[in-house]
């Protein structure tokens, strides 16, 4: 059985996956396979199919025309025949050795079925002597996560910013193929949806997980941009949805898993306000900041008698300083964005993985314990 399956969805024509998959192929001894997903109105290059006929290890899995973001996703996790399985997206990178971690942890740790690590956030759309430093980890090792932790951090907003702190899910995170059957047992969302998937897979795998482990090595790059609000398509008399923002996206997300499982939605807390509070905060202009906070107050104000409206308060910021601190600070080398002249995340990470300890040597120590959840 292939030891990894690492999916890749082309959600719009746009996407071409070609420099991250011919990355992966360099790595002629690593055991994984690639599912790329492609609907019938995405039309690959010619040189990914070319790449894709040339190369056993890369199958695709069709899909119908217009098909939703969670559907694509959940179609391309099926397909997939992989002790664990991993989700990026075309423009990201992810380890190529990611085989050697997993089959590690299968070893020393037989009860984790979720692996998350430190994920690099690199914006494709930084401009040279504008963009802030990014953050390497001085560390390396794999610790387990108390799992009680990372359910208040994700469910209950403890210590978020704009949202949740949780590395743990399907993408730019791994599952083993236990917990994989378990999620694709649960009965398919038909009455939801979410331009976020990665928000249901993460609440899934909190939820369902038995063990959590965290590397604290960088084993991904994500193309990050800013979020664009899309209007919901079924709102269910729940204010918080994904055409408010994304703090407002992953609310919806939580509450609609949390209804299939028959369970109260429970991030109504001053820590949920704080969240909504920092993302208003992040607006450049005032007219959009006036605009989302005016938004997430009315939610507010309609959700179980407005009791926590009168704790939003954001401040309009117009300016912002950008962290351009380079060298070590504490436990991170603080770096440049354009690195080695990296352009994208591809690059940036392939330039970074040189400085990176190697996989092989991670997984040749001793696993240890942590119940601290501060990914």
């Amino acid at each position: 059985m292939t030891q990894l399956s690492i999916c890749i969805p082309l959600e719009t024509k746009a996407q071409d996956a070609l420099s991250l998959i011919a990355a992966l192929m360099e790595n002629r001894t690593a055991d994984f396979e690639i599912v790329i997903a492609r609907p019938a109105d995405v039309v690959m290059s010619e040189a990914l199919l070319s790449l894709v006929a040339g190369d056993a290890r890369i199958r695709v899995t069709d899909a119908e025309a217009g098909i939703s973001r969670q559907a694509l996703w959940r179609q391309a996790v099926t397909a997939t025949t992989g002790n664990w399985v991993t989700l990026v997206m075309p423009g990201d990178m992810i380890e190529s050795d990611l085989a050697v971690m997993v089959a590690f942890l299968e070893a020393s740790s037989p009860n984790v079925d979720a692996l998350a690590w430190n994920a690099f956030q690199i914006d494709r759309h930084a401009e040279r002597g504008k963009a802030g430093s990014v953050a390497i980890p001085a560390g390396y090792q794999i610790e387990t996560f108390d799992k009680t932790a990372m359910l208040k951090a994700f469910f209950c907003w403890e210590n978020s910013l704009s949202v949740p702190k949780m590395p743990f899910g399907l993408y730019h995170a791994a599952i083993r193929r236990s917990l994989i059957d378990a999620l694709l047992d649960l009965p398919e969302a038909q009455d939801w949806s979410t331009p976020l998937p990665q928000y249901e897979w993460a609440a899934k795998v909190v939820l369902f997980a038995n063990e959590l482990a965290f590397c604290s090595r960088p084993m991904s790059a994500i193309s990050t941009s800013a979020y664009a609000p899309e209007a919901p398509r079924h709102p269910w008399n729940f204010p918080f949805h994904s055409g408010l923002g994304i703090a407002g996206a992953v609310a919806e997300v939580q509450f609609h898993v949390l209804r299939e499982l028959g369970s109260p939605w429970s991030g109504n807390s001053e820590a949920f306000v704080r969240a909504l509070t920092i993302e208003c905060m992040m607006e450049a202009s005032r007219e959009a900041f006036t605009a989302k906070g005016n938004a997430y107050f009315a939610a507010l104000r309609e959700f179980e008698g407005g009791h926590l409206a009168p704790y939003f308060r954001p401040e309009f910021h117009p300016v912002r300083a950008h962290d351009t601190r380079r060298g070590l600070h504490g436990k991170a080398l603080l770096v440049d964005r354009f690195l080695g002249g990296a352009q994208d995340a591809g690059e940036f990470y392939n330039t970074v993985r040189l400085m990176l300890a190697p996989v092989g040597l991670i997984c040749g120590g001793v696993m240890r314990d942590d119940t601290k959840a501060s990914a």
